[in-house]
């Protein structure tokens, strides 16, 4: 009897144990799934040249920032300690990302003259976005609704040369003669996918008629640069692109039932500063009687799994920007000599708000290229450098876009 009691005491403390290291493992799911919390935050930002209207919009948006960060904070100092184990809180925590599904607006109005302040209550939740489509449209807008262009070069059975409908920017190539260039079985199906999601899609069909590029841009295998000129032609700022194909695998035990093995990688590059945002790949089968349905079908099932893929990192990566920090990419000419340079880096650093750290990546000719770390964003950039006051040279912004500024520095009194 003791020998039956000990054993199942034993196997009881292992079931138990399994469990709570189920549970650990599920823990952050579930969290996700369920954890939200409603908290109030102010945010302020500077009034440049009058626009309290862009003051507005940031000011919101570091209220935003600061409802996320407060709200994480509340769920980390509120888990409790499972009886006998470790907190689990630290190791939890610190790989999720809050986000804002709703927030009104409480109060709102210029502070004082060069200042915008609103208060806001917000609904702050832990978890992927991918699937909640209130929390991502949302997340878009304080993106300014990226356009989204595809570009995915597609061979399925039965085609000798992949397709693309961007071939005959390079003047044409011979080898598409014959076949129609329409959008892909895989396009399509991202397409489809990201609209779900509510993503602005980019409709290349309308817009590619007049455009006229080198015989380099004609090509299956595009270079992060190459899909960053077709994007800017097009107005997008998110280019999504790569390849798709699907090979017969043969029939079914020997049925008339055909099987298709489809391949697709793709990855998110943007367009202002080629940088990449999400990558991924994804493999599958179908079957059908018809070896080119057959295909179509395996194209169709990897794309959608790889849409599901990259909505996940783009929203993961949108998320950290937006109630963290982004890297913007800032190039600046004009510069006459070093130590201007370097003035205005210090200046940039240590009277912008909301800048955590200067990257320098080159400098040559009178141009320089940094990235700049900053809780904000572009806009929010451009407007705290023009707050700055640097005495021996102007600063002028030519250009701003979502992730990318360009200016000119001039000694003053030229």
């Amino acid at each position: 009897m003791n020998t039956l009691k000990s054993e199942v005491t034993s196997y009881v403390s292992r079931l138990t144990l399994f469990l709570l290291l189920t549970a650990y493992c599920l823990l952050p799911t579930v969290v996700h799934a369920q954890e939200s919390q409603t908290v109030t935050s102010d945010g302020i930002a500077a009034i440049v040249d009058g626009n309290t209207a862009i003051a507005r919009d940031n000011a919101i948006g570091d209220a935003l920032r600061k409802a996320v960060e407060q709200a994480v904070g509340t769920m980390v100092s509120s888990e409790t300690v499972v009886q006998n184990f470790q907190l689990l809180s630290d190791n939890i925590y610190s790989q999720s990302q809050g986000y804002i599904q709703s927030y009104k607006i409480l109060s709102e109005g210029a502070a004082e003259a060069t200042i915008y302040k609103v208060t806001i209550q917000a609904v702050v939740s832990i978890g992927g976005l991918k699937n909640d489509l209130a929390a991502l449209g949302l997340l878009m807008q304080r993106k300014g609704m990226p356009r989204v262009l595809f570009m995915i070069a597609e061979q399925n059975i039965g085609q000798q040369y992949y397709i693309f409908w961007w071939s005959f920017w390079g003047g044409g190539r011979s080898e598409f003669k014959a076949q129609q260039i329409d959008m892909s079985v895989a396009e399509n199906a991202l397409t489809e996918k990201f609209l779900e999601k509510g993503f602005n899609i980019v409709d290349h069909s309308v817009q590619t008629k007049n455009i006229r590029l080198g015989s380099s841009f004609g090509v299956v295998d595009l270079t992060d640069n190459a899909a960053k000129t077709i994007g800017r032609e097009l107005d997008a700022e998110v280019v999504v692109y790569g390849k798709a194909t699907a090979k017969l695998a043969g029939s079914v035990m020997g049925s008339g039932i055909l099987s298709s093995q489809a391949n697709i990688n793709a990855k998110a590059v943007r367009v202002d500063t080629g940088g990449v945002i999400a990558s991924a790949s994804a493999a599958g089968a179908a079957v059908h009687s018809d070896e080119i349905t057959a295909g179509s079908k395996a194209l169709e099932k990897v794309s959608a799994e790889l849409a599901d893929k990259l909505i996940d990192q783009i929203a993961k990566k949108w998320g950290q920007e937006v109630s963290g920090s982004a890297l913007v990419q800032m190039v600046i000419s004009g510069i006459n000599n070093y130590s201007d340079f370097v003035k205005f880096k210090n200046a940039v650093q240590g009277k912008v708000r909301g800048v955590q750290a200067i990257y320098q990546r080159s400098i040559s000719g009178g141009t320089a290229t940094i990235d700049v770390d900053i809780k904000g964003d572009a806009q929010s950039l451009a407007d705290g450098i023009t707050m700055v006051d640097l005495k021996e040279f102007t600063v002028n912004i030519t250009n701003v876009s979502a992730n990318r500024i360009e200016l000119t520095l001039s000694p003053k009194g030229k």
